[in-house]
């Protein structure tokens, strides 16, 4: 027979669920962990259509935005340069996704 004293498994277990509980809080309390829903969305910016020639162009600034518009099969991606890989879709008011032409702007002649 061994003399030697066998540990108590269970504060080590204990130990081991709250350090992981703690860390998933700790992430989530700094924004690293998002549970949102599929149906959910962020706003990041609205979006305005200004047409060409209109009163609102000629008031525009001259400071360009931090979003980058990209087509991607079809679909207008938006990526924003101030919080790195935040991406989504552009959609309109009643959440349809807005379509885009891989195709060049045609030059003004």
């Amino acid at each position: 027979m061994s003399d030697s004293k066998e540990l108590s498994k269970l504060p080590m277990i204990l130990t081991a669920f709250v350090t992981v509980f703690a860390t998933v809080m700790v992430l989530y309390f700094y924004g690293y962990l998002n549970f949102s829903r599929q149906e959910q969305g962020m706003v990041v910016a609205d979006f305005s259509l200004v047409t060409v020639g209109s009163a609102e162009a000629g008031q525009m600034r001259s400071r360009a935005a931090s979003q980058v518009a990209e087509c991607v099969d079809g679909i207008l991606i938006l990526h924003d340069s101030r919080h790195n890989g935040l991406s989504g879709l552009l959609v309109d008011d009643r959440q349809r996704v807005v379509r885009c032409n891989a195709q060049s702007v045609p030059a003004a002649e």
